[in-house]
């Protein structure tokens, strides 16, 4: 017998990520088809955790509690994998590994290459432990755990997909306040991800809003500019604009035959400001991507403050595209 007053099982899917004493969370219908966009029934940011009814219920790490680590696949059977991989990367965390919990996924999937290697995900057992007992304050229990990295890649393949992009290499830098995350994908697969100190005055650099300098901070020889003043602005390069470039000639080296095709930003506010900014700095085809783009266009307003809400559900917006047929 059902109880009136128990929640009932249902067909719709449930993002959580917890944000300060509250929760930022995605509703939608289900799992998006092939040709079927997901639905967004609900979503936004509650400054205090509240029942949300849903059928399966997935959580998202915040990437200080988990690090994603690429090492070479052992010679070990498929089923084998993630006790190899436990090995492989003692030396490489700061912790005991009997205090994580790993999952392991092919860099580029099933890509044909010599020496084939793996992303590592390792996430602190305690952290997972935390996101269940969260998950249970708003009367709900997790099926899955999911990343960042993972949930971005899905963002921009479906993205790619719209753009006819597929078969070549694209990448994604997520813009966001806290730390900013690069991936570069090709086809649904994840080939490379970075993470990114963020850029404080990037926004400002868009925008032509630079800052004035002092004298102490101008460079030696502008102490005294007769006739004009010295923009030390057009002086100054992002310093996330530099670390996209390091990070576009690694991937140019490691990868050759595939070359990238485009840039899509992902922030919550003036993304194509700063999308234009890389792309002049980098001369990378650089377009700013809507994170709702790929959800069907019925969608509900935020609760919460919209800008609040959405800078903390791009990374659920992404998880909300997973499908069973991929791994993490």
């Amino acid at each position: 017998m059902r109880w009136p007053w128990t929640p009932r099982r249902s067909g719709h899917r449930l993002l959580l990520r917890r944000v300060g004493n509250g929760h930022a969370f995605v509703l939608t219908d289900g799992e998006p088809g092939p040709n079927q966009p997901a639905r967004l029934l609900r979503w936004g940011l509650l400054p205090q955790a509240r029942p949300v009814p849903a059928g399966e219920a997935i959580a998202l790490l915040d990437p200080a509690d988990y690090q994603v680590l690429k090492v070479d696949t052992p010679n070990v059977p498929p089923e084998e994998l993630k006790s190899a991989a436990r090995w492989q990367i003692k030396e490489l965390v700061d912790v005991d590994v009997a205090q994580l919990t790993l999952d392991v996924m092919h860099v580029g999937g099933d890509v044909d290459r010599a020496q084939r290697q793996l992303f590592v995900v390792a996430a602190r057992n305690a952290a997972i432990q935390a996101l269940t007992d969260g998950a249970a304050a708003v009367n709900t229990s997790i099926g899955i755990v999911d990343v960042w990295e993972t949930a971005l890649r899905n963002l921009v393949t479906r993205q790619a997909a719209v753009d006819d992009l597929s078969t070549r290499a694209f990448a994604a830098v997520l813009i966001h306040e806290s730390h900013c995350l690069l991936v570069v994908c090709s086809g649904d697969e994840l080939y490379y991800t970075r993470r990114i100190e963020p850029d404080p005055g990037l926004l400002a650099r868009a925008r032509g809003q630079q800052p004035e300098a002092s004298v102490a901070e101008l460079p030696l020889g502008f102490e005294y500019q007769p006739g004009g003043a010295f923009d030390a602005g057009a002086a100054q390069e992002s310093p996330l604009v530099v670390e996209l470039q390091r990070s576009i000639d690694v991937w140019e080296r490691s990868w050759p035959e595939l070359p990238l095709a485009r840039l899509y930003v992902v922030t919550a506010a003036h993304g194509t400001e700063v999308a234009s900014l890389i792309q002049r700095e980098l001369g990378q085809r650089t377009v700013a991507l809507d994170p709702l783009a790929s959800f069907a266009p019925e969608r509900p307003a935020a609760e919460g403050e919209p800008a609040e809400a959405l800078a903390a559900c791009i990374p659920l917006l992404g998880a909300a595209l997973r499908t069973e047929s991929r791994q993490l």
